[in-house]
């Protein structure tokens, strides 16, 4: 491991325990030591260790009790989240209170009391994840239509499914797959795009579950097509690609083709590539989109949304990415909306658009708060 990640790994563990002392510290308060103390105890570092531990686990070729111990170890990381955040907003509204008075000596008796409010936060912070679990599990399929001033062959609409960080691994397994497959399969489209994180950090479960051969109900005319996300480099990008490719799935590797004179597709390996593949950068776009067919449609495939500037000046016509989950949990949506020109959803610039997807599955926690997890249903159509 190199010095940076460790320095960064330790960072991240000590705001983890930090975060779980404080909370923890503030429950036993709460508890004002009642006989249920100690199973409070017990049971909170035993949650917080599963997060420490399935994380551990997670990395090498879990099964069943590996992948337990990851589930509840990424619920715990949601529920510590949110009750970490309600009791910090409890504690600032108890020393604003302290200073200016300004709650009735009845509620904080009473509603503010320690034991009511350990009982609130607690429920809260745990509708909140299974609400998001839930949520999680149901993807919509959302529709968008683009038009464009070039010809399709013989075609007036071509139909395509986009989807995007799927994460296949030790959390989405075949029973996830299916029912992507099945949703997929409704759409009928021509033609299907993986714009990256396919895989999760770890390709052994998606080999091991043989998750791959779900693919092979998928059977679009022009084809399946993919590219390489960050998660495919932060784990073993030849293993996962590799085993993809088997079931149907054709990688752009920072290049392009043109699909039955219908239109032009490119991709682009992930911006992240040079962390994580001993700083080998990817290829220009100009390298990538030099002799593509000016009358056919140009769609770029490029995991992160960046570099929207350069896609337009080089004629793209849709460009499709992921990566931001749409922040996945509340209230991570206001920083990728911050990092990011388009975090979701569908941007026009002149003749090009740009379609950020919210993603299929999800990373770490199997939680979504805020925002669906999505299949997109594009319809490109020629322009009038």
């Amino acid at each position: 491991m190199r010095p940076n990640m460790i320095f960064i790994f330790i960072a991240v563990l000590a705001i983890y325990f930090l975060g779980n002392f404080y909370v923890y510290s503030r429950g036993l308060q709460a508890l004002d030591f009642m006989p249920s103390t100690k199973v409070f105890s017990w049971t909170f570092w035993i949650m917080a260790l599963s997060f420490m531990v399935g994380q551990f686990l997670e990395r090498g070729n879990p099964g069943n009790f590996e992948r337990v111990i990851t589930y509840i170890g990424s619920i715990w990381l949601v529920i510590l989240w949110y009750a970490l955040l309600m009791v910090i907003a409890v504690d600032l509204v108890r020393l604003l209170n302290h200073w200016f008075h300004f709650i009735p000596a009845n509620i904080t008796e009473t509603v503010f009391a320690g034991k009511w409010m350990f009982t609130g936060v607690a429920a809260v912070a745990l509708a909140l994840a299974i609400g998001g679990y839930i949520n999680a599990l149901n993807p919509r399929i959302n529709k968008i239509s683009i038009d464009v001033a070039k010809q399709m062959g013989d075609r007036e609409e071509l139909k395509i499914a986009l989807l995007t960080d799927i994460h296949m691994g030790a959390i989405i397994q075949n029973h996830r797959v299916k029912k992507m497959v099945r949703k997929i399969n409704s759409i009928n489209p021509d033609l299907i795009l993986f714009a990256g994180d396919l895989v999760d950090h770890n390709p052994k479960p998606v080999i091991k579950r043989k998750m791959g051969e779900h693919l092979l109900d998928l059977k679009p005319e022009l084809g399946m097509y993919a590219v390489a996300g960050n998660h495919e480099f932060i784990g073993h990008p030849e293993v996962s690609i590799g085993y993809l490719t088997k079931y149907g799935i054709t990688y752009l590797r920072d290049t392009m083709v043109t699909i039955g004179g219908v239109l032009n597709l490119a991709g682009r390996d992930d911006k992240d590539k040079p962390r994580f593949a001993d700083g080998e950068a990817r290829r220009s776009m100009s390298d990538i989109l030099n002799g593509k067919d000016e009358r056919l449609p140009l769609i770029l495939m490029d995991h992160q949304p960046v570099e929207y500037a350069n896609a337009k000046a080089h004629g793209v016509d849709l460009m499709v990415s992921g990566h931001t989950h749409k922040g996945q949990f509340w209230p991570f949506n206001y920083i990728t909306n911050m990092v990011y020109e388009n975090h979701y959803g569908l941007l026009i610039k002149e003749a090009t658009h740009f379609y950020t997807s919210s993603g299929f599955g999800t990373w770490g926690p199997p939680v979504r708060i805020g925002n669906r997890p999505e299949i997109v249903e594009i319809t490109m159509r020629l322009k009038k």
